[in-house]
Parts: C-alpha cells; sequence; structure tokens
C-alpha cells in the first residue's frame, strides 16, 4: 500500500491491477492491535504479557496461551484490546472468501463496524482499506502477491551488502551471480 508501489506500477505498467494481498492488509491490523494493547497495557496490568498470543494465528497457541486469550475475549464489551483482535479475525475471514461481490459487502460493513467503536488504531486500518478497497477487493479474484518479488528484493540487498558500496559495476555483477544461477562447472575444467 505504500504510494512509491503504486505509483511505480502505474507508471511502468499502465494496463496492470493493482492489488493488495491479504498478508499486508491483515500485517496492518496486527500492528493495529499491537498497537491497542500496548495503550490498554498502561491501565490494564492483565495485558502484560499476552502479546505473542494476540498476534499468533488462534490455530497456532499454546493451551496456556489459548486460555489467556480466551479469558481476553471474554471481556470483549469492555476491553478495547479484545476488540481490536476481534475486528482483525473478523478481516482475516473475510479475506479468505472468493466471491468479490460478498468480500465488498462484507469489508464496506467491516469498516462502517470499526469506524464506530472507539478503538482508534484499528480505525486507521479501516480508513487505509477504504482507501485502498479496489485493490483490496481486487486480490479476492487474482489471489496473486508479490511475496516472489519481495523475495527477489531480499536477494538483491543482500548482493548489496556484499558488494559494499564501492562501485555500481560490482553490485550488478555479485546481483548476477547471484541470482543469474549461471552453472560454473562447464566453464572450469578443474570442478569435479
Amino acid at each position: 500500500m505504500s504510494p512509491a508501489f503504486i505509483k511505480g506500477v502505474s507508471e511502468h505498467l499502465p494496463n496492470a491491477r493493482i492489488t493488495f494481498d491479504k498478508f499486508h492488509v491483515v500485517a496492518q491490523a496486527s500492528f493495529a492491535l499491537d498497537k491497542t494493547r500496548r495503550l490498554g497495557q498502561k491501565t490494564d496490568p492483565d495485558l502484560k504479557g499476552l502479546r505473542w498470543a494476540l498476534l499468533k494465528d488462534r490455530e497456532r497457541l499454546s493451551v496456556a496461551q489459548r486460555a489467556d486469550l480466551d479469558a481476553l475475549i471474554a471481556n470483549v464489551t469492555t476491553k478495547r484490546t479484545a476488540r481490536a483482535w476481534l475486528y482483525r479475525e473478523q478481516l482475516r475471514d473475510i479475506l479468505d472468501r472468493k466471491q468479490i461481490n460478498v468480500v465488498s459487502g462484507m469489508l464496506e460493513q467491516w469498516c462502517t463496524n470499526v469506524m464506530r467503536s472507539k478503538v482508534e488504531p484499528t480505525k486507521e486500518v479501516a480508513r487505509m482499506i477504504r482507501k485502498h478497497f479496489d485493490g483490496i477487493v481486487a486480490w479476492t479474484q487474482t489471489r496473486q502477491t508479490n511475496g516472489f518479488l519481495e523475495a527477489l528484493n531480499c536477494v538483491f540487498q543482500a548482493a548489496k551488502r556484499r558488494a559494499r558500496l564501492r562501485q555500481p559495476h560490482y553490485h550488478v555483477a555479485s546481483v548476477f551471480l547471484i541470482a543469474g544461477k549461471l552453472d560454473f562447472a562447464s566453464i572450469n575444467p578443474h570442478t569435479a
């Protein structure tokens, strides 16, 4: 949802459909959940030590973490952190659906519900979703992620660190050596 990403795609791929994958949308909701927990932790000592239980997928929680989370969710009407967790889980469920019209309606209703709540960090997520609504809903149809590009960028950043910014041509050569999958066995007769 970076403006640089949107601008780059719009300039270089004018006919492309910009989509924002579920991972990045739910990650924003997780950041909002953590921010809500931090704000609530100052006044509520029960929230201390719940960070990882809140941020993990419910299926991956240990028995103790699940018990702590269930105790928190029991107070969903009074605790903003519990509501923020519930909103994130609802968002995850909405984005798991495959029908574009169903996702569109449910996402709009989710944003309305969040904007009426008193959970401020989650309201920022709702505003972001409304701003990029078409791209988020389009993901339900395309299911395309940019995970491959992010992994490739990680490889290029590693090459940049290896080149130590000495000369640009070192960086380019390093990228080709790492990502080029060159076969040096055919060139070097001394390899066994």
